[in-house]
């Protein structure tokens, strides 16, 4: 598979990311779509969708009024791949609001790989647990102006009781302050690792600081058993992973509807 820009897709890491994908949520009632609920309720992300076109539609209203009549912020995860080709426009006609696109890449996880990034042996960075540790990566998120600090928080705080061993927060420190932060998702049975969330302070950038926290998060990842990494890059990080050996897999982009507060 090629993309119009010359891109070039390898189907059998195309097939691995989809069953990823399938693997995140629960199938609706009609299995259609796979749907990953928020544990309080409140978010909901339709990480997967196989639609035929001329039903396309009336599938995406009944998704949007059940998160009016819910009262849940939905996000529609739309891939490159996915069918129909036109979703994206039909999303938008529907009321949803398109976010920025980015590159899913991904990284085989061995020697070579993660010797690419180094040790991140100058930087000081932790695995944090605990939620009192969720402090420290507020604290960067609202210094890079993140919006819904205190919810994400929460829902953070919340993934790290119920399912501790799903996710992993590292945060990287200088001098006692939390400056870089980054997530990586371990699901079950499964030999994917997801990198997410990565930040840092503006006051300490084009330190190493990105490339330290993702070293960090691949040797985690691998030493737990899994072959491949996964991330979602925007334009800002995906020349930088792209040059440590991560490939172009698809292109993905959020579409949300967010509901009055």
């Amino acid at each position: 598979m090629v993309y119009e820009t010359g891109e070039i897709i390898r189907t059998d890491i195309l097939a691995g990311l989809d069953a990823e994908r399938r693997s995140l949520g629960v199938p609706s009632t009609s299995g259609d779509v796979v749907v990953d609920r928020s544990t309080d309720g409140s978010e909901c992300r339709i990480v997967f969708a196989s639609l035929p076109p001329e039903e396309t539609d009336n599938l995406i209203r009944r998704e949007l009024d059940a998160a009016v009549s819910g009262g849940y912020n939905l996000e529609w995860k739309y891939y490159g791949h996915d069918t129909p080709i036109d979703l994206p426009e039909r999303l938008v006609a529907a009321g949803f609001e398109a976010e920025d696109e980015e590159e899913v890449l991904v990284l085989p996880l061995d020697e070579a790989s993660l010797a690419a990034f180094g040790d991140g042996g100058e930087h000081e960075i932790r695995i944090v647990r605990e939620e009192r540790d969720l402090v420290d990566y507020a604290e960067v998120s609202r210094e890079i102006g993140r919006h819904n600090v205190e919810e994400e928080r929460r829902a953070l705080a919340l993934k790290l009781k119920e399912n501790p061993d799903e996710m992993s927060i590292h945060i990287a420190y200088v001098d006692g302050e939390p400056v870089a932060c980054g997530r990586v998702y371990f699901r079950p049975g499964g030999p994917y690792a997801e990198l997410a969330g990565g930040r840092t302070k503006t006051t300490h950038r084009r330190r190493g600081l990105f490339t330290a926290l993702v070293a960090s998060r691949l040797q985690e990842a691998r030493d737990r058993g899994r072959t491949h990494a996964f991330v979602d890059a925007l334009p800002t990080s995906a020349p930088i992973l792209r040059k440590q050996g991560f490939q172009f897999v698809t292109r993905t982009q959020p579409f949300v509807l967010e509901q009055p507060r």
